[in-house]
């Protein structure tokens, strides 16, 4: 099973390094990250930097969210991380969409 990740550029985070950090934490074990190019054009959403996991057992929303937050604790170190939100979209072809976005809250300080 394939699953995506869409990121908020506003995060400031490259595909490529996601994908390094996934396949080098203890999440590897279940799926293998790689980045995905995408148009604006083709996302519902606009330019997102696109993550690819693929698994061959379900992987559960709670697991994504716990290596974002743990990816951006280890990226700002000594910093506070950015507040994300993660949100689960189900695609018209049944994938799950993972969307990672800046809170809001964040976003209008």
């Amino acid at each position: 099973m394939d699953y995506r990740l869409a990121f908020d550029l506003a995060l400031d985070l490259a595909a490529e390094e996601l994908a390094s950090a996934w396949n080098a934490s203890e999440y590897a074990e279940q799926a293998t990250a790689s980045p995905q190019p995408v148009s604006a054009a083709s996302f519902p959403m606009g330019e997102m930097t696109v993550l690819l996991l693929s698994a061959a057992l379900s992987i559960p929303a709670s697991v994504i969210s716990t290596f974002i937050s743990d990816y951006l604790k280890r990226k700002f170190p000594g910093k506070q991380p950015p507040v994300v939100e993660v949100t689960t979209i189900t695609t018209p072809d049944g994938e799950p969409l993972f969307v990672i976005r800046k809170s809001i809250e964040q976003n209008q300080s």
